[in-house]
């Protein structure tokens, strides 16, 4: 039998309490579908418990754009990759790593797991992928050219009535409750954001799930000097503030998902914004997960380099999907 378990997101308890439920033998294999760092609390623990799953049982850990977007960071922090990864919940996963001192230490263990992580698992009647497929047949996929779509995939997936011959099961999009389609299976219920774990037994469709055991909080990682809340990354990322009907282009000179400081690209750009003016847009590139943002001015500096601002960000909303603009499914 098979068990296909959806994002985890740091969920790490509620991870374990699913796994007690399901009733594991040592023929079972378990398929889990990616997405099981950043947002939650306990990224470090869930890795943690992956690997511990497969001295157990068969364990097929599959890749999900949020892996990608922390082996982006791993690869160089000071990056617009990196800065995705942070904006979509990865100094939450990099707090797990943390010491007292604050200071970040990710185990070859980990870092080895990452790197071993698969796009697509085939099984008799089922393909699991973590967010989706290309409308192709399914020995023309190729993991190279179509990563992206496997990784970051939602509105034409979503619609699609196409048949790959075997049913898709696939998390990404959270969902209120398991999608069952005849082409597909959606087992992102949306864990991290107040809702449940799901686990589905193949064949068959059993499902188990567990709530959430805390209440949603951010997690960031915390700035050890005690100056902010948050450290900051220092890192070029792009960020596109709309204003009076025009969108003004700006580049972070360091940042935290919590606040950042921007600067002008055009060094001419007149001073637009005032201290204490509420401002809306995007960060991040926009080929990689960009996140909406609303923040407010709370510093204006100008200078030979040209307008500076400090802001700090009240509200975000990860779009998670550089392909779509498709609202989430219910």
């Amino acid at each position: 039998m098979i068990f296909a378990i959806g994002d985890v997101h740091g969920c790490v308890d509620e991870l374990r309490l699913l796994l007690n439920k399901l009733p594991r033998t040592s023929e079972t294999t378990i398929v889990l579908l990616g997405d099981y760092v950043d947002r939650g609390p306990n990224s470090r623990e869930v890795i943690d418990t992956v690997l511990e799953l497969g001295q157990h049982c068969t364990t097929v850990a599959l890749m999900g754009n949020h892996e990608a977007m922390f082996l982006d960071y791993l690869n160089d922090p000071a990056s617009a990759a990196a800065g995705a990864f942070i904006y979509n919940g990865g100094s939450a996963t990099l707090a797990s790593y943390a010491d007292t001192h604050g200071v970040v230490t990710i185990p070859k263990q980990h870092t080895d797991f990452l790197h071993s992580l698969q796009l697509m698992y085939e099984h008799e009647h089922n393909v699991f992928v973590h967010a989706g497929l290309p409308q192709i047949p399914l020995d023309q996929v190729d993991p190279d050219h179509d990563r992206p779509t496997m990784l970051w995939t939602r509105g034409q997936f979503l619609r699609t009535d196409y048949d790959w011959g075997k049913v898709v099961v696939h998390g990404h999009t959270p969902v209120p409750r398991v999608t069952l389609r005849p082409n597909r299976i959606n087992l992102d219920t949306g864990c991290v954001f107040d809702g449940r774990l799901t686990a589905l037994a193949l064949p068959g469709e059993v499902r188990f799930s567990v709530g959430r055991t805390q209440a949603p909080r951010q997690v960031v990682l915390r700035d050890t000097t005690g100056i902010r809340t948050a450290h900051r990354f220092v890192g070029t990322i792009p960020v596109r503030v709309t204003h009076a009907g025009c969108v003004r282009e700006f580049v972070t000179v360091d940042y935290s998902e919590l606040g950042m400081y921007l600067r002008a690209i055009d060094p001419a750009e007149n001073a637009r914004f005032e201290e204490g003016e509420r401002i809306e847009g995007v960060v991040g590139p926009s080929s990689s997960s960009p996140v909406g943002f609303v923040g407010i001015i709370v510093r204006r500096r100008i200078n030979d380099l040209g307008v500076h601002y400090g802001v700090k960000i009240v509200d975000s909303s990860p779009t998670d999907s550089p392909f779509d603009d498709a609202p989430v499914e219910g």
